[in-house]
C-alpha cells in the first residue's frame, strides 16, 4: 500500500509540473473567416454550402510537437460544445515553432495527405464524418481549438501528450 502512495504521489507531482503553452492561432488572409459570422457557403450541403475548416496560422509550437490537432465545436449545442462535437482533424508536424493549417472540406471522408481523422463529429452518427460544417441550427456559436502534442507508440498503445492550446471564435452560422 506504502509502495502504490509513494508511486501515485510521484504521478501527481509530475502532472503538476507539466506545462501546457498558450497557442497563438489566428486566421489567414483573406478575412472570409472573421469570428463574427460564419458564411452561407462554409455550411452544410443541406444548406446549400459546401463548408471546410479555415486555413489558420499556428504560432508559439512547443519543439516536442509532432502532431496538431482542429477540434471544431457548437457552443450552443450541449452535445457537441467539446472535444470537437463537430469533428477532430489531426495534421502532422515537423516541430517547427510556426505552421500553416491548410483547410479540411466538410462532409466527406477523403481528407487531403497532409490530415487525417482525429475523431469524427458527433452531429450524425450515420454520417460519422471527420469534419461536419455547421448546419440546420441557425444563430448557433461555433469555434475551434488547436491542440499540440506529442504522440508516440504503437496503434493499439499509444501515448499522448498535450503540450500547447490555442483557441479561436468561429462565429455564428
Amino acid at each position: 500500500m506504502k509502495k502504490q502512495f509513494l508511486c501515485l504521489l510521484s504521478l501527481c507531482a509530475l502532472n503538476a509540473c507539466s506545462h501546457v503553452s498558450t497557442l497563438s492561432v489566428k486566421y489567414v488572409e483573406p478575412e472570409e473567416w472573421n469570428g463574427s459570422r460564419i458564411a452561407a457557403h462554409q455550411g452544410c450541403r443541406a444548406d446549400g454550402g459546401r463548408g471546410g475548416t479555415p486555413t489558420l496560422y499556428v504560432s508559439g509550437i512547443p519543439h516536442e510537437t509532432n502532431l496538431l490537432i482542429l477540434e471544431i465545436d457548437n457552443l450552443d449545442n450541449p452535445a457537441l460544445n467539446k472535444n470537437g462535437g463537430q469533428g477532430s482533424i489531426g495534421f502532422y508536424h515537423n516541430g517547427e515553432s510556426t505552421a500553416t493549417l491548410l483547410p479540411v472540406p466538410g462532409e466527406t471522408y477523403a481528407l487531403p495527405k497532409f490530415a487525417f481523422e482525429e475523431k469524427a463529429n458527433r452531429v450524425n452518427p450515420s454520417k460519422p464524418y471527420p469534419y461536419m460544417p455547421p448546419c440546420v441550427e441557425k444563430g448557433f456559436r461555433y469555434s475551434l481549438t488547436v491542440k499540440a502534442v506529442n504522440r508516440t507508440g504503437s496503434f493499439d498503445k499509444q501515448k499522448t501528450v498535450l503540450l500547447g492550446r490555442g483557441s479561436l471564435d468561429m462565429g455564428r452560422y
